[in-house]
């Protein structure tokens, strides 16, 4: 289902600003994040589609031709297997009998515990993998840095306490979040990585706002609303030019955060800047990790057309 989550992730790098009703200038800064979480509270994902830039329309019909053309047999597998198992006619019962014995393992209070700890040794974590990293060259962290670094700590802080009363051990509610992810995947029409790759891109966004809406579902079985969380951001622009910075407020778990996020005005038309990622990817970098994956917008492959 690589698709799925490159949509996701690419809606997760812009989709960072207030859905209230306040109407919003297309021409300003502060539409690259504010226009298109309003289409996220509206779960229309062919309208935000739509409001990309047409160097980046392109680049996403290009990448999901192409892979039409030369699919893979790795994500074809994966997506068929997926799909037979969430399309099954007991497929909730399956599920939750996989589920169910490793959810008896579970101890909130010890997973709790265990988020405060790795929030409390992260700073440390990465201090010395940074000095690894700047003999080999890397550069140092910068302010920005500094700031999602705290910024991850406290998250951890709160999802130690959410942890606690989200009854994340609990079956009954287990079975309803199943439930809403079953009804997900009916959502797309598909029955498989063919009848996947045989959809247009603009098809395959329109049967995804469907979907979405029982993730969103799903999640809050465990009393995570994702569309309160959108309705809590703000974004205020600074600078001048065609890049520009925005402070974007959000409200997690009751608590505020901030962070920068860059933006960029190509064709005039304002979108999150590739420099964002970049920022990540070195915070990845530092925690030992890296960046992986081929993503991208690509349909599953079918069997015995894989890429070299």
């Amino acid at each position: 289902m690589r698709i799925i989550f490159a949509v996701l992730a690419m809606l997760a790098l812009t989709t960072v600003a207030s859905s209230a009703a306040t109407p919003v200038d297309p021409a300003s800064p502060e539409a690259a994040v504010l226009l298109p979480v309003q289409v996220l509270r509206k779960n229309d994902f062919k309208a935000f589609f739509a409001s990309l830039p047409a160097e980046d329309q392109a680049k996403a019909q290009a990448q999901w031709k192409e892979a039409q053309v030369n699919p893979k047999a790795k994500d074809t597998k994966q997506f068929n297997d997926t799909m037979t198992m969430l399309l099954a006619p007991d497929a909730v019962d399956q599920l939750m009998a996989q589920a169910e014995p490793k959810l008896q393992e579970m101890d909130p209070q010890q997973m709790s515990q265990g988020l405060m700890m790795i929030s409390g040794l992260l700073p440390m974590l990465i201090q010395q993998s940074q000095m690894q990293n700047q003999k080999a060259g890397a550069k140092p962290m910068d302010a920005d840095m500094q700031k999602s670094i705290a910024m991850i700590q406290s998250l951890m802080n709160d999802a130690s306490q959410w942890v606690l009363t989200s009854g994340i051990n609990d079956p009954n509610k287990l079975r309803t979040a199943i439930e809403h992810v079953v009804a997900g995947a009916k959502a797309l029409k598909v029955a498989d990585a063919a009848e996947m790759q045989a959809l247009q891109l603009t098809e395959f966004l329109d049967r995804l706002g469907p979907m979405v809406q029982e993730v969103k579902q799903a999640l809050a079985v465990y009393d995570l609303q994702v569309d309160p969380f959108l309705d809590s951001f703000t974004a205020k622009s600074a600078g001048e030019g065609d890049k520009r910075v925005l402070t974007v407020g959000f409200t997690a778990f009751g608590n505020p955060y901030e962070m920068p996020v860059k933006v960029e005005n190509k064709g005039g038309t304002w979108s999150v800047s590739p420099e964002n990622n970049s920022g990540l990817n070195d915070l990845q970098k530092m925690m030992g990790g890296g960046a992986g994956g081929d993503g991208g917008f690509a349909p599953p492959a079918e069997p015995g057309n894989d890429v070299k």
